[in-house]
């Protein structure tokens, strides 16, 4: 894997200024909006997440400007809202435990009321072990699901999020670079994203998320490229053309042994 052109191709595009420009003013606009029932704001992370997945497959497609033109908004919203919808049916599970684990910290207080210290302690470590497994199930989703996810910006059929036999073997047919994929665009273009939100005083935050998805879509399009395994075999990446023609000499034909 190339880790260091995933953290600086979008500079390459002459255009990148304006491209990343609109992705955060699209962000900034929505969480300016965000009152509104918090619509306007998960319009605004659909339209951005499907830039980033329509990048993800240029990548994959080895185009050289890989950052698409901000057209089609439709397609791209659409296409973001989907790949959300298939992620946030995964991650119920973990809402779920964290649900859960919260529930025996509030009777935990009803009772410290009712001066049950001995049972608000108990619900206290009920709540602390559900809350741990919570984050371990979450962690595990997160993991499992940048296939699916990369896979469906390949054939952007929405089955793809339950096709978990393909997706398995996604993962293990590259899990090195699966990781490095995934450790490197969750925790490490995060970081670099807050470190740089905070040095600008939060004036730069919603460009840094639009860089962040951008090193994530690079980073899993190399996985997608290295393993050629998609879910649908349809979307493996043009090969090159060869610049020597086929030959068309043969060896010399042996002689028959004689009867």
């Amino acid at each position: 894997m190339d880790v260091g052109k995933s953290f600086t191709y979008m500079f390459e595009d002459k255009d990148w200024i304006a491209k990343i420009a609109i992705g955060g003013l699209i962000l900034l606009a929505g969480a300016l909006f965000s009152w509104l029932l918090l619509v306007p704001l998960i319009a605004a992370i659909g339209l951005v997440f499907g830039y980033a997945l329509v990048t993800l497959r240029n990548v994959y497609d080895g185009n050289p400007t890989p950052l698409p033109k901000w057209e089609n908004l439709g397609d791209l919203f659409v296409k973001g809202i989907t790949a959300m919808i298939g992620l946030f049916i995964w991650s119920i599970p973990a809402l779920i435990l964290f649900c859960c684990a919260y529930i025996p910290f509030i009777l935990a207080g009803a009772g410290n009321d009712g001066g049950g210290n001995a049972a608000s302690g108990l619900l206290g470590l009920v709540g602390a072990l559900f809350f741990c497994i919570a984050f371990v199930v979450a962690i595990a989703i997160s993991l499992f699901t940048f296939a699916p996810l990369t896979n469906f910006a390949l054939n952007n059929q929405l089955s793809t999020f339950w096709d978990f036999g393909g997706n398995w073997k996604f993962i293990q047919a590259n899990v090195g670079d699966y990781l490095i994929a995934w450790l490197l665009g969750n925790i490490v273009a995060g970081i670099i994203a807050s470190v740089v939100s905070s040095i600008s005083c939060g004036l730069l935050s919603v460009f840094a998320i639009v860089w962040s998805y951008l090193v994530m879509a690079h980073l899993f399009a190399q996985v997608a490229r290295s393993n050629l395994t998609p879910t649908d075999s349809s979307m493996l990446p043009p090969t090159p053309p060869t610049d020597e023609p086929p030959s068309m000499m043969q060896g010399p034909m042996e002689p028959s042994p004689s009867a």
